[in-house]
Protein backbone atom coordinates (compact mmCIF):
# COMPACT_ATOMS: atom_id res chain seq x y z
CA UNK A 1 0.00 0.00 0.00
CA UNK A 2 1.30 3.42 -0.94
CA UNK A 3 1.75 5.97 1.81
CA UNK A 4 0.04 9.35 1.33
CA UNK A 5 2.41 12.28 1.66
CA UNK A 6 1.10 15.41 3.35
CA UNK A 7 1.70 18.73 1.65
CA UNK A 8 3.14 21.67 3.50
CA UNK A 9 1.41 25.02 3.15
CA UNK A 10 4.13 26.21 0.78
CA UNK A 11 3.77 23.13 -1.44
CA UNK A 12 -0.03 23.49 -1.43
CA UNK A 13 0.33 27.13 -2.43
CA UNK A 14 2.69 26.07 -5.23
CA UNK A 15 0.25 23.48 -6.61
CA UNK A 16 -2.59 26.00 -6.38
CA UNK A 17 -0.46 28.57 -8.22
CA UNK A 18 0.31 25.94 -10.88
CA UNK A 19 -3.40 25.32 -11.49
CA UNK A 20 -4.16 29.05 -11.56
CA UNK A 21 -1.24 29.80 -13.88
CA UNK A 22 -2.32 27.09 -16.32
CA UNK A 23 -5.88 28.46 -16.29
CA UNK A 24 -4.67 32.01 -16.95
CA UNK A 25 -2.36 30.93 -19.78
CA UNK A 26 -5.10 28.77 -21.28
CA UNK A 27 -7.51 31.70 -21.17
CA UNK A 28 -4.89 33.91 -22.81
CA UNK A 29 -4.54 31.47 -25.70
CA UNK A 30 -8.28 30.96 -26.21
CA UNK A 31 -9.32 34.58 -25.88
CA UNK A 32 -8.04 37.05 -28.49
CA UNK A 33 -5.00 34.99 -29.55
CA UNK A 34 -2.25 37.29 -30.83
CA UNK A 35 -3.63 40.48 -29.29
CA UNK A 36 -1.94 42.65 -26.70
CA UNK A 37 -4.65 41.74 -24.18
CA UNK A 38 -3.76 38.09 -24.73
CA UNK A 39 -0.08 38.95 -24.23
CA UNK A 40 -0.88 40.73 -20.97
CA UNK A 41 -2.88 37.74 -19.73
CA UNK A 42 -0.06 35.41 -20.72
CA UNK A 43 2.42 37.56 -18.78
CA UNK A 44 0.26 37.23 -15.66
CA UNK A 45 0.03 33.47 -16.12
CA UNK A 46 3.79 33.22 -16.63
CA UNK A 47 4.47 35.11 -13.40
CA UNK A 48 2.10 32.82 -11.49
CA UNK A 49 3.76 29.74 -13.03
CA UNK A 50 7.21 31.06 -12.09
CA UNK A 51 6.00 31.41 -8.50
CA UNK A 52 4.56 27.89 -8.69
CA UNK A 53 7.94 26.55 -9.82
CA UNK A 54 9.64 28.26 -6.90
CA UNK A 55 7.14 27.10 -4.27
CA UNK A 56 6.69 23.53 -5.53
CA UNK A 57 10.38 22.79 -6.14
CA UNK A 58 9.41 19.20 -6.74
CA UNK A 59 11.62 16.23 -6.04
CA UNK A 60 10.72 15.15 -9.55
CA UNK A 61 13.02 16.97 -11.93
CA UNK A 62 10.67 16.64 -14.91
CA UNK A 63 7.84 18.42 -13.09
CA UNK A 64 10.09 21.34 -12.19
CA UNK A 65 11.42 21.57 -15.73
CA UNK A 66 7.92 21.40 -17.24
CA UNK A 67 6.68 24.26 -15.04
CA UNK A 68 9.77 26.32 -15.88
CA UNK A 69 9.23 25.64 -19.58
CA UNK A 70 5.55 26.68 -19.44
CA UNK A 71 6.45 29.87 -17.59
CA UNK A 72 9.20 30.64 -20.08
CA UNK A 73 6.85 30.10 -23.02
CA UNK A 74 4.41 32.55 -21.44
CA UNK A 75 7.07 35.23 -21.09
CA UNK A 76 8.30 34.54 -24.62
CA UNK A 77 4.74 34.88 -25.98
CA UNK A 78 4.33 38.20 -24.16
CA UNK A 79 7.67 39.44 -25.50
CA UNK A 80 6.86 38.41 -29.06
CA UNK A 81 3.43 40.08 -28.97
CA UNK A 82 4.96 43.38 -27.92
CA UNK A 83 8.18 43.35 -29.98
CA UNK A 84 7.20 41.18 -32.97
CA UNK A 85 10.85 40.14 -32.99
CA UNK A 86 12.25 36.65 -32.59
CA UNK A 87 15.63 37.95 -31.39
CA UNK A 88 14.31 39.55 -28.19
CA UNK A 89 11.91 36.67 -27.67
CA UNK A 90 14.84 34.24 -27.73
CA UNK A 91 16.98 36.41 -25.46
CA UNK A 92 14.19 36.69 -22.88
CA UNK A 93 13.50 32.94 -23.02
CA UNK A 94 17.16 31.98 -22.53
CA UNK A 95 17.63 34.51 -19.73
CA UNK A 96 14.50 33.38 -17.90
CA UNK A 97 15.33 29.69 -18.13
CA UNK A 98 18.83 30.37 -16.80
CA UNK A 99 17.43 32.54 -14.00
CA UNK A 100 14.81 30.02 -12.85
CA UNK A 101 17.24 27.11 -13.03
CA UNK A 102 19.72 29.10 -10.94
CA UNK A 103 17.07 30.16 -8.41
CA UNK A 104 15.74 26.63 -7.99
CA UNK A 105 19.17 25.04 -7.87
CA UNK A 106 18.24 22.45 -10.48
CA UNK A 107 21.83 22.17 -11.64
CA UNK A 108 22.87 21.28 -8.09
CA UNK A 109 20.00 18.79 -7.80
CA UNK A 110 21.14 17.04 -10.98
CA UNK A 111 24.73 16.96 -9.76
CA UNK A 112 23.72 15.57 -6.35
CA UNK A 113 21.47 12.91 -7.85
CA UNK A 114 23.76 11.70 -10.60
CA UNK A 115 25.32 9.14 -8.25
CA UNK A 116 21.86 7.50 -8.14
CA UNK A 117 21.73 7.06 -11.90
CA UNK A 118 22.45 3.64 -13.31
CA UNK A 119 25.68 3.61 -15.21
CA UNK A 120 25.75 1.71 -18.48
CA UNK A 121 29.15 0.63 -19.69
Amino acid sequence: MQRIQRLTFVQFFGWLALALGLLIEGYALWGNFGSRASGDDMFGGAVVLALAAIFIHSQHLLISLAVILLSTLGFAYFTFIYTQGWFWTGIIAIALIAFLIAILGIRTDIHDRKSDWHHVH
